[in-house]
């Protein structure tokens, strides 16, 4: 690997942490960490998240890295995998056993690896990323213990019937594309508010897991319908504040919706480092 594809490797896994940080300092958020409460969390804060982000970023180079020049593969899907648990465990040591950022290991891992090999055949566009996703995530892992522990997520999809974060990907995230075409389709500046709008559009149609962990199938429409009502509107609003109120009253928040919109700050990203020609590209829903 050349000097040039080092430096990218390298700048990709910046942005990766740039998003990660950005993502927990959108404030205000419902029931999430963020730059000023610590939402519906007793065992995290903004500076905690900020240190696992940190911790994380050698591991989405290391990844970045292992994707160049590589297509989609089973051999890549494992490799990433790898890499992956070992973010994972040193996250974990970096908090002091608290999952911040397992989910976003998850999507921004697979979404780094992807536009890494892209960016390696000079062939980057949105739509073929999420493509790309689709393919990786369609090669099992089969280094993945069978009786490993049930996560959270786990828990929730044996209940609920539900793919999770596995599903989203495997569907080439549709909810991160939401976000996206959200973003593009508001015609204001980029800022805190139309961040959060991306946030809403998320929340309003997820499942999202974190939230069915905590609570149930009805607060979890109830979340949906407020973040639909708020998002239709200019930010700050009543059926937003409600929304605020409704995670902090039944202790629940959308941590699922949270690694997505992480996600999407680093595909928005990106087009700082896409060829003139690739930066106007868009999505649709």
């Amino acid at each position: 690997m050349g000097r040039t594809a080092n430096d990218l490797c390298h700048q990709l896994a910046q942005l990766v942490e740039t998003a990660l940080i950005d993502e927990v300092e959108l404030s205000p958020k419902p029931g999430l960490v963020d730059a000023f409460s610590t939402g519906a969390h007793t065992d995290m804060d903004h500076v905690l998240f900020i240190r696992s982000a940190q911790s994380l970023t050698p591991f989405f180079e290391e990844m970045a890295k292992a994707a160049w020049g590589q297509p989609m593969s089973q051999a890549l899907r494992e490799t990433i995998a790898e890499i992956g648990r070992r973010a994972e465990t040193a996250m974990l040591v970096a908090t002091g056993g608290v999952n911040t950022h397992k989910g976003a290991i998850w999507a921004l891992g697979l979404l780094i690896s992807v536009v890494s090999s892209q960016f390696s055949r000079q062939q980057v566009f949105f739509p073929s990323i999420f493509s790309d996703v689709q393919q990786l995530v369609a090669f099992p892992d089969r280094q993945i213990q069978a009786g490993s522990a049930d996560s959270h997520g786990k828990t929730v999809q044996k209940k609920y019937g539900l793919q999770g974060a596995y599903g989203e990907a495997a569907a080439g995230f549709p909810h991160v594309q939401r976000a996206l075409a959200d973003f593009w389709s508001r015609d204001i500046p980029d800022s805190d508010e139309k961040r959060l709008h991306m946030l809403l559009a998320i929340i309003a149609s997820l499942d999202d897991t974190c939230i069915l962990y905590r609570s149930n199938q009805q607060v979890l429409t109830h979340v949906q319908m407020l973040a639909a009502k708020a998002n239709s509107q200019s930010l700050p609003n009543a059926d937003f504040e409600q929304l605020h109120m409704l995670c902090l009253t039944q202790n629940v928040s959308p941590g699922g919706s949270a690694d997505l919109l992480a996600a999407s700050f680093f595909l928005l990203s990106i087009a700082s480092v896409l060829p003139k020609n690739h930066q106007e590209v868009r999505i649709s829903e």
